[in-house]
């Protein structure tokens, strides 16, 4: 009996391999070089995943210049949509200054579950969107403000000076 699913095409993955990695390289290097002038409490957490990504990306180059990585073709999809999430997350590092961690937080998530949510939207499924995202930016908050001593922005807009 024959198998009536067909094999996913592959395509190379060499450059496209390469060039993360050594995006990843050169983000990695400038986390550890700007986390030099934080606190050393508040440098744990930058550093961690700086050397985690400088480890990991120098694999991925090591991989794509010495084998011939493939990966499956990529489906078709919204590119509206993928672009709209960078210039969320863009926005989102940009507008911390002025609104502050929890403001800027609240109003990226919030665009980014909207943006990122293909199927219909019922009351019940945006209290369980909404419920969860305010826990992960609580939780952000306590980790990085309370238990790591990291100051987040507070936002120009509110400070009463």
């Amino acid at each position: 009996m024959k198998s009536t699913t067909e094999p996913t095409q592959r395509v190379a993955a060499r450059g496209s391999d390469a060039c993360l990695a050594v995006a990843m390289l050169g983000i990695a290097l400038g986390a550890l070089w700007f986390s030099a002038d934080i606190s050393i409490m508040a440098s744990v957490f930058p550093r961690t995943i700086a050397v985690l990504v400088l480890i990991f990306s120098a694999a991925l180059l090591l991989r794509s210049l010495l084998a011939k990585p493939t990966r499956p073709r990529p489906e078709p999809g919204s590119v509206a949509r993928r672009l709209g999430l960078i210039v969320v997350l863009l926005l989102w590092s940009l507008t911390l200054k002025w609104l502050g961690f929890v403001t800027s937080s609240l109003l990226s998530a919030a665009c980014l579950a909207l943006l990122s949510h293909y199927h219909g939207w019922t009351p019940r499924r945006a209290a369980g969107y909404a419920t969860v995202l305010l826990l992960i930016i609580a939780l952000f908050y306590v980790l990085f403000a309370i238990i790591l001593n990291v100051p987040l922005p507070v936002g120009l807009l509110w400070r009463t000076q």
